[in-house]
């Protein structure tokens, strides 16, 4: 969980940097919104890897943080755009649940037990229903 928020805090910086930094005039259009997906994705990545748990607050925050971004760019000479934002919406989604399903399927594959991390192992047996995959957390598999 450190490493994720460590890695998830320096994201932040460099997006802030890159994205209140002048922007450099030329490159395909539409090429901006592409970025962003992709900044919003990696940034969203990081903690639903290690606690799928919190794919919602981590789609929430990360969309809360690029609103923030286009709220402040006017005070650092760029354009606040709402396609932006929901480039930046879709980066998240896409980061975070590609991120619970990878978390999801490397504790299974782990062999978690329940006393690691009682809500993931709870999560994991609300997938398995949800899928019908039939995995189950480690207490309930037969050892």
């Amino acid at each position: 969980m450190t490493i994720g928020g460590a890695v998830t805090i320096v994201l932040a910086v460099v997006i802030a940097v890159l994205t209140l930094a002048p922007m450099p005039s030329g490159g395909p259009a539409g090429s901006d919104k592409i970025y962003h997906v992709l900044a919003f994705a990696c940034l969203a990545f990081p903690l639903p890897l290690v606690r799928p748990r919190l794919v919602v607050w981590v789609i929430l925050g990360v969309i809360a943080y690029g609103g923030m971004i286009e709220m402040i760019q006017p005070f650092f000479g760029r354009q606040a755009e709402w396609a932006d934002l929901v480039a930046d919406g879709i980066g998240a989604i896409l980061g975070a649940t590609v991120a619970r399903q990878l978390g999801l399927w490397l504790s299974r594959s782990s062999g978690l037990n329940d006393k690691d991390d009682p809500m993931t192992a709870a999560w994991l047996a609300e997938d398995a229903a949800l899928t019908g995959d039939g995995l189950q957390p480690s207490r309930s598999r037969s050892k």
